[in-house]
């Protein structure tokens, strides 16, 4: 675990532990885009990405920034969080950056996607349901395929369950398999309740959660009694079995842990000594910190895929990829001759060789993006501003670079010009917005921001010039720019705000300058604006 999750996890023991709240809905009211109406989310975890509902339905113009996994807002003991899942366009919370920890929620915060996507948030008492559910969900087994491996069945009581390799529950086997538990991740997949149901997701894992042989993309799928699952490959292969009960007259709140005995666990059908009991569930905090060195701890697995059923498995062994392929064609084809099937390997061959050099050229496109979030990371954002300079004067049109290149910009230069104009040092000012110039010319996103900062500081260069906001107009000439000022402020309001917005979500401090400046338009318009308004 990074030091940032650890510290979330000591800060938010002691929340765990306390009675659980009175259950809360969340509502985020659309900003940017009001006519996609407000979101109501009343699940336990709720998913926010393009190809997820209801982004998925809205304009690809729209939607284009977000990644596939891009948040989850999720609900524990009471209380509401958003957690980043390590997007390319970042998410954030009243400006600041949402990072490795999750932020909780509170009444107002506003809250933006990519970048794109700005929403407030409104909580309130959620809705009591109309009819109480037949059943409700006791536990859920996990039972091995293949008892000859020795794995323990799995009896999960407490929700949500993550899968890791780092947990006890798969850690216990790293001693005979190493290698196996090396195919798992640290956040592998969790299993969680979703609409009284069951549901499991992969969290990107290096080497995939199955359904029966299909592999889990970005979405979450909910489980079927009788459902075969598999973690990492052909090893941890395990049958699920849903034990049903008749719910209390008040169900626990199922997006909160609950404690169980293995008594109440239905041991009847399990052999207790060859079974793990998951009494204390994982948490919805720890499931979404995001660890960007777990992926490098894990082993590849070269036959992740398992079979659609445990006979095959235990017939067949493991073969990377390119063999699976090699057979297939050949068992295709009928290439049942000696000469074919040499001929048709070397064409594999061949083609595999030009799918490593296409994997690898992608490898190496993506390396300045990396370098430049590497450089972030450190804080070394003087280098990574210079290096996003010198990239997008090849790729302008890289969107990815152009956002990296942005946050490297801003917070490089912005705050050195916020001292300066504060100092009232307009030429070293000028000199700051120059060079910020130079380094946005071919990034198309950072140009308009710059644009906004020179303007702002022009206007404070000007009050600055006369003496004070509202000083009085000492000449028509004064009188005309005060105008001439507050025209630009007035018909291009929404553009200032928005540009503003965008820069204080990269260096929040910008958020006291930007009050600054509107504070002196209001002055001026009251001073000598007479075509002017208070804002």
């Amino acid at each position: 675990m990074m030091a940032s999750e650890e510290a979330v996890a000591a800060t938010m023991q002691g929340s765990r532990q306390a009675p659980a709240a009175q259950r809360v809905a969340i509502v985020l009211e659309a900003l940017t885009h009001p006519e996609l109406g407000p979101l109501a989310i009343d699940d336990g975890v709720f998913a926010i990405g393009r190809t997820e509902q209801p982004f998925a339905g809205y304009p690809p113009e729209v939607v284009g920034e977000l990644s596939r996994r891009h948040a989850r807002i999720f609900m524990e003991n009471g209380d509401a969080w958003l957690a980043d899942l390590d997007s390319k366009n970042g998410t954030t919370v009243n400006g600041t950056p949402v990072r490795q920890a999750a932020v909780r929620l509170h009444e107002g915060d506003e809250v933006d996607f990519a970048r794109v996507l700005a929403y407030r948030v409104r909580l309130q008492a959620a809705a009591a349901s109309a009819s109480t559910p037949p059943a409700r969900l006791a536990s859920l087994s996990l039972t091995p395929e293949r008892a000859e491996l020795g794995l323990e069945t799995i009896v999960v009581s407490s929700f949500p369950f993550l899968i890791s390799k780092v947990d006890d529950t798969f850690a216990r086997y790293r001693d005979k398999e190493p290698h196996q538990v090396g195919y798992l991740s640290r956040r592998h997949a969790h299993i969680f309740i979703k609409g009284g149901l069951p549901w499991i997701e992969d969290l990107g894992s290096t080497n995939g959660t199955f359904i029966g042989a299909a592999r889990l993309d970005e979405h979450a799928h909910a489980l079927e009694d009788g459902d075969v699952v598999a973690f990492g490959g052909h090893h941890f292969v395990y049958r699920v079995g849903l034990q049903w009960e008749a719910p209390p007259e008040q169900a626990p709140e199922p997006t909160v842990t609950r404690f169980r005995s293995a008594a109440a666990a239905p041991a009847a059908t399990e052999d207790a000594d060859h079974t793990t009991f998951v009494d204390a569930a994982g948490s919805f905090l720890d499931i979404f910190c995001v660890d960007r060195a777990a992926a490098q701890e894990d082993e590849i697995n070269p036959a992740e895929a398992p079979p659609a059923g445990a006979a095959q498995q235990a017939s067949k062994q493991p073969r990377g990829k390119v063999a699976l392929m090699a057979a297939g064609l050949l068992d295709a084809l009928g290439a049942a001759g000696e000469a074919d099937q040499a001929r048709l390997r070397r064409w594999i061959m061949v083609l595999s060789g030009l799918v490593l050099a296409a994997v690898l050229a992608v490898h190496l496109a993506g390396a300045p993006q990396r370098r430049l979030q590497a450089l972030l990371d450190s804080g070394e954002v003087v280098a990574a501003s210079t290096l996003a300079a010198e990239r997008l004067a090849r790729d302008p049109d890289n969107a990815e670079l152009r956002a990296l290149g942005t946050e490297a910009l801003l917070r490089a230069e912005l705050p050195p010009w916020m001292a300066q104009v504060k100092a009232r040092r307009f030429g070293p000012a000028a000199q700051t917005v120059a060079r910020m110039r130079g380094l946005s010319r071919n990034n198309a996103d950072a140009a308009p921001l710059v644009a906004e900062i020179a303007w702002v500081g022009e206007v404070e260069q000007f009050v600055a010039a006369r003496g004070g906001a509202d000083a009085p107009v000492r000449n028509p000439a004064e009188q005309a720019r005060i105008q001439r000022i507050l025209r630009q402020w007035q018909d291009e309001q929404q553009a200032h705000q928005r540009a503003s917005a965008t820069i204080a979500a990269y260096v929040p401090a910008f958020r006291d300058t930007y009050a600054q400046v509107a504070s002196d338009l209001r002055k001026l318009a009251l001073a000598g604006g007479s075509n002017g308004s208070d804002q």
